[in-house]
């Protein structure tokens, strides 16, 4: 079963060298004036903040979405 309070918490995308060569390669096309290893980095770390706050703020409760979207629709 998954847990959605630890399933995630090995992704550090800004101490991974492939999200931040992806992060760069992104760069490179949509931002070239800052295409550097160093603002990569801080927006691989923006982003995590970014995810973490959002997913802060909603509980899964995995259970119950399957109960309720299994019953029949009624018209």
């Amino acid at each position: 079963m998954l847990d959605t309070n630890k399933d995630f918490d090995d992704r550090n995308l800004a101490n991974s060298e492939e999200a931040i060569e992806k992060a760069l390669e992104y760069l490179r096309y949509h931002d070239p004036a800052n295409a550097n290893r160093e603002y990569a980095v801080g927006l691989l770390k923006r982003m995590q903040t970014a995810a973490d706050n959002i997913a802060g703020k909603v509980t899964l409760e995995f259970e119950q979405f399957v109960e309720n979207n299994n019953e029949p629709k009624q018209d």
